[in-house]
């Protein structure tokens, strides 16, 4: 029941830095420490930037990037953009089977994060929840409720579940804030904490309650004890301000001990549906210009794809070419986008091909660098549009003109001068009368 933000393994005692280290706010010396900043986890980091490492849950997982691999440009074959296909043929060596869904999400986990200088238009405090290697829940104290995140926005609830959630952080909120102005020197200061459970193979459930401080682990809550513990002066200033406020330890441990077990199970019942989510990601293989002269850089697309793990790699004439350069980001509505890059000689382009493997794809799926001429019809529409809208545009002025001057429009001048003639004037009106 350790930290599993880092490599699913129990953290060890974190040594406490020097005064001088925690005025610099160092990085973990230790992979099973928290990160100093939960990346694009449920808001923006306080900094307004967007990085492309992937949060805590997802960082073990991920198979992104440029593989060798024995086999040719086999299976199904596509050029440039398109809907997600799942063609047939396969490689020599398919990708394992996928991970159960029922062994993947057994746990919940809140990641939490405040700070005591926030960029001005940031947050100072954020949340995400975390359902196994998938976000399902964002809060921040800018918007102060507590929202669905990706499919989960789908998910059939009672009416109270998210008021509920709120309330919560909402008292989170109040508690990591006020714990940063406890602490004296050495700031600014960066307080996070992974709050959660986990169920074990004999589906008991595990608390999980870590803190970390400027990015080193020097807390943890007991819950047989009912205490907050660390070996560090900050530790125990913060653990003697929150055993001060009323029912804290008590709301602590109900959440640890049952209102988190209740809401992961409800979660692996109701969004069972979620848990299995898998949409297959569309792909676009393009050449530019290289930084040097005589080469080219090949960039393998892909977009909108669940879940995060996926493997690209490029292969020359059926055999693994060298790697470059990949990444991998969020979409914003819970699924992902990905590149991966490699620079190549100019004219040697159209030998290589890129091959993505992914769970929502039935067999790997082989792209081919897009013609010219279809990476330009885009330019083209945008242009014949902007045309046709110049066309309109002024068509619409000269009949706001011509109305203006209490002239007809020009469809009827074209017809001639006794156009109207059929509606009798009010001295005609009169002679039919007599």
């Amino acid at each position: 029941g350790g930290l599993r933000g880092r490599g699913g393994r129990a953290p060890g005692r974190c040594r406490r830095p020097g005064k001088e280290q925690r005025k610099q706010h160092p990085r973990p010396r230790s992979s099973r420490a928290l990160p100093p900043l939960l990346p694009w986890a449920s808001s923006p980091p306080p900094s307004g930037g967007v990085s492309g490492k992937l949060p805590a849950p997802l960082a073990g997982s991920l198979a992104l990037g440029l593989r060798a691999a024995p086999a040719g440009c086999l299976g199904p074959s596509v050029r440039g953009a398109g809907s997600s296909p799942s063609g047939r043929g396969s490689l020599p060596h398919p990708p394992p089977p996928p991970v159960s869904p029922a062994d993947n999400h057994r746990s919940l986990l809140y990641h939490l994060t405040a700070v005591s200088a926030p960029t001005p238009g940031a947050p100072a405090f954020w949340v995400s929840g975390w359902l196994g290697p998938q976000q399902y829940l964002s809060y921040n104290n800018l918007r102060a409720q507590a929202e669905p995140y990706g499919a989960w926005v789908w998910e059939s609830q009672v009416s109270w579940y998210w008021e509920k959630e709120t309330a919560d952080l909402r008292n989170k909120q109040k508690l990591f804030l006020e714990a940063l102005k406890t602490l004296e020197e050495g700031g600014p200061f960066t307080l996070q904490g992974l709050l959660g459970c986990e169920l074990g193979p004999d589906n008991v459930s595990v608390p999980v309650a870590t803190f970390a401080l400027n990015g080193e682990e020097f807390m943890k809550f007991d819950t047989k004890l009912g205490t907050w513990d660390g070996e560090w002066p900050e530790a125990r200033t913060i653990g003697s301000k929150w055993m001060q406020e009323p029912d804290a330890v008590n709301k602590e441990k109900t959440f640890l001990l049952y209102s988190c077990p209740h809401r992961l199970l409800g979660h692996l019942e109701r969004g069972r549906g979620n848990l299995e989510w898998k949409e297959p990601p569309s792909m676009r293989m393009k050449a530019r210009p290289g930084t040097a002269p005589g080469f080219s850089v090949l960039t393998c697309i892909a977009f909108s794809f669940y879940p995060p793990e996926l493997q690209l790699r490029f292969l020359r004439n059926g055999l693994a070419a060298g790697s470059g350069e990949s990444d991998i980001g969020p979409n914003g509505d819970g699924s992902f986008h990905a590149w991966s890059s490699l620079t190549v000689k100019s004219g040697d382009e159209h030998h290589y091909c890129c091959v993505v493997q992914h769970a929502g794809l039935a067999q790997p799926l082989t792209v081919e660098l897009e013609s010219p001429a279809k990476s330009s019809m885009p330019v083209v529409g945008i242009m014949v549009g902007f045309l046709l809208l110049l066309i309109v545009a002024g068509g619409g002025a000269l009949l706001w003109r011509r109305m203006r001057k209490g002239l007809p429009a020009p469809w009827i001048s074209f017809h001639g001068d006794d156009v109207g003639a059929l509606l009798p004037t009010p001295d005609l009106a009169k002679d039919a009368e007599s």
